[in-house]
């Protein structure tokens, strides 16, 4: 009885905060109201009263969506993180955002009068597709997936939906009309969105609401569950329809808003435990109310000069959270897998496969001087390469292709090397610069740029490599001084990464809104990895790194092998792991910071080529480095070639195609023992 009289009293003042939050929402913005001007807009409303149109036509349903995202969002993160045991789980890390967002674009190319109704649909389907991808991945795992590879295969989900997004987005041109609703917001919602979504919202509420007890018992063990007799199966199954509701139906009406999903459960479950028949009311209500203060910043933060994205401030509110609940569990094993022998490979001798990675390299090279807009036989490249060919002949391949294909390979080497770098030190197979925040903090770095000094960012090849390159250092040591000290920091270093690239994305994004056309038009493409920027000022800039950085890295060879054998090994045989993990790490962001900084976002290359030599040479780092630096610039140069060459009428960036091969790479490599 006490404790149910402590829960009731704790819904209430729930309650209480959330209808007052609700009523500021209403009154405060550009334009401030009384509370009698709002009980007279629904007691005597005048249509002539523009005060009355804006509570009644905008503010109202802006209120009552955000209502709805936040509780969905929050009850939706409960159960999923109930029925996974999983406290990493939330819609937007477990792939549904991503696959809803790809759905919805797929849905307004294809059918660009599509009612409302029809696009709800369409996100409910691409949630489903995303969650069963990662449900997916965790059954084929042998002995399932701890949270923390949960999480990843989660992000690599949306990564890989991401990039398909961005495709179609340079493809069709849609770039403004996806940006704002890529960060997540609510700006320009009306009463038809708020009476779409509440059937959705009702039904998963009132659902998950009769499944809580089920829930509760499953959230205890499979063995648990079945002995006390729960089909745990059929309430997985209904449990995950019920989220798929709530999640499409907040992602249709407001985007991927980040981090509510994750925070919200944690935080009610340290006030009324586990039981879900307690958690889901409290998760409902204070969702809710977090969202709708996140509304309110973002509509007040910048006074008169605009808004911010809801999708922002949740971000800047839930990256910390996701911090802090990393670093709290740092006594227990977030890679909790059990190990399993895998089979013995037969590698070949470096002596034959440097030689025949070189003669594929040089092919492919060879294809993607060929094949274009406008395709040169084998015999006008030999003409043109003597300086015998056609004044056109000679243009394409001097100044187009032949620049941009010894940059693409350039490009790859460093990315390859710098992930086989990060891998060993690390000692994760799926570490990859992409997830560490390297390229978020590049694309930040160069945007802030961009907006702080416009045109001028573009007078001179040097400055914008340099902000990547600086942006790039400063969120890698950020994330390590995050996660330093705990441990086994190896997972926490890749979801810490994960915490802090969501930060920096989000703000990018908003910065992005701020830029000129011209800006927008080349973040967009560095965002995805264009190479069309490529010449031979930047061939001779790269290249000049890489002749000291490559051969660095080859040198530190014999001290990478002792670092895969484990810290305690490696002090042993008189390492100084700390200091040299550092120094090779700084030498990995370097690495792939001059690439990144210059060619864009190129996700998975550097988790792809280390796999690849490691396989053909084994593992001494004096065959793998130079190995993998030529596969990835074979990837990337054949990548590079087929987004040139296969649509007519765009172009595929290089990155796209690299993200779209190396995602299901990745979940591949996570099911293998």
């Amino acid at each position: 009885m006490k404790q149910s009289f402590r829960f009731l009293s704790i819904l209430a003042i729930a309650l209480i905060v959330l209808l007052g939050i609700v009523i500021a929402n209403v009154l405060v913005g550009p334009t401030e109201f009384d509370i009698q001007t709002v009980i007279d807009s629904f007691v005597r409303f005048d249509s002539a009263s523009d005060a009355h149109l804006v509570i009644r036509d905008i503010r109202l349903p802006r209120s009552l969506v955000t209502v709805v995202v936040g509780a969905n969002l929050a009850v939706a993160g409960a159960v999923m993180q109930g029925i996974t045991r999983n406290p990493l789980a939330g819609p937007t890390i477990m792939g549904l955002s991503g696959g809803a967002s790809l759905a919805s674009l797929i849905s307004l190319i294809a059918w660009p009068a599509m009612t409302y109704n029809g696009s709800m649909v369409a996100t409910f389907v691409g949630a489903a597709l995303g969650y069963g991808c990662v449900l997916a991945v965790a059954i084929a795992v042998p002995g399932g997936l701890s949270p923390a590879r949960l999480a990843l295969a989660g992000i690599v989900v949306s990564a890989f939906f991401s990039a398909i997004t961005q495709a179609l987005v340079i493809v069709y041109a849609m770039a403004n009309t996806m940006l704002y609703w890529t960060i997540g917001g609510v700006t320009n919602v009306s009463w038809e969105q708020v009476t779409a979504v509440m059937p959705c919202t009702l039904l998963g509420l009132v659902g998950l609401w009769l499944l809580a007890p089920q829930i509760t018992i499953l959230s205890l063990g499979e063995e648990v569950a079945t002995n006390l007799g729960v089909r745990s199966g059929l309430v997985k199954l209904c449990s995950t329809l019920m989220v798929l509701l709530l999640t499409g139906a907040a992602v249709a009406v407001a985007g991927p808003v980040g981090f509510v999903g994750l925070m919200v459960p944690h935080l009610c479950r340290m006030i009324v435990g586990a039981d879900q028949r307690r958690l889901l009311p409290l998760c409902m209500i204070s969702g809710a109310a977090l969202t709708t203060l996140a509304d309110l910043i973002s509509r007040t933060a910048l006074g008169a000069r605009g808004e911010l994205p809801l999708g922002v401030v949740t971000a800047v509110l839930g990256a910390p959270f996701f911090l802090w609940l990393i670093r709290s569990h740092r006594k227990v094993r977030l890679d909790r897998t059990v190990p399993v022998q895998s089979r013995a490979r037969v590698c070949w001798p470096a002596r034959k496969v440097v030689p025949l990675a070189l003669v594929l390299l040089f092919t492919v090279l060879l294809i993607g001087l060929q094949h274009g807009r406008a395709d040169l036989s084998y015999k006008s490249i030999a003409l043109a390469l003597i300086g015998q060919g056609t004044p056109e002949e000679h243009l394409i391949l001097w100044s187009i292709r032949l620049p941009r294909l010894v940059f693409a390979a350039l490009v790859g080497i460093g990315v390859a090397v710098a992930g086989a770098l990060f891998q060993s030190v690390l000692k994760n197979d799926l570490a990859e610069p992409g997830i560490l925040g390297v390229s978020s903090g590049v694309s930040f770095a160069i945007v802030l740029l961009l907006a702080l000094v416009g045109r001028v960012a573009f007078s001179s090849i040097y400055l914008i490599p340099l902000a990547g390159i600086c942006g790039a250092m400063i969120t890698t040591l950020l994330i390590y001084l995050l996660c330093h000290g705990g441990e086994h920091s190896a997972q926490r270093l890749l979801l810490t990464g994960v915490a802090v690239s969501s930060v920096t994305s989000a703000i990018t994004l908003l910065l992005s809104l701020q830029i000129s056309s011209e800006a927008h038009a080349f973040v967009v493409a560095f965002g995805a990895g264009s190479l069309n920027a490529a010449d031979w000022n930047y061939v001779a800039l790269l290249g000049s790194a890489l002749m000291v950085l490559v051969p660095l890295a080859w040198s530190f060879s014999p001290t990478l092998n002792v670092l895969r054998l484990g810290d305690q090994t490696a002090t042993g045989l008189g390492i100084a792991v700390t200091i040299c993990s550092l120094g090779l790490l700084t030498l990995a962001v370097a690495l792939c910071a001059f690439s990144l900084a210059l060619a864009g976002a190129m996700l998975f290359l550097g988790l792809i080529a280390p796999h690849i030599a490691r396989r053909l040479v084994g593992s001494d780092h004096a065959a793998i480095i130079p190995v993998a630096g030529l596969v990835g610039a074979t990837l990337l140069v054949v990548a590079d070639t087929l987004g040139a060459s296969l649509l007519t009428n765009a172009e595929v960036p290089a990155g796209v195609f690299v993200s779209v091969l190396g995602a299901p790479y990745f979940l591949f490599l996570m099911t293998r023992p």
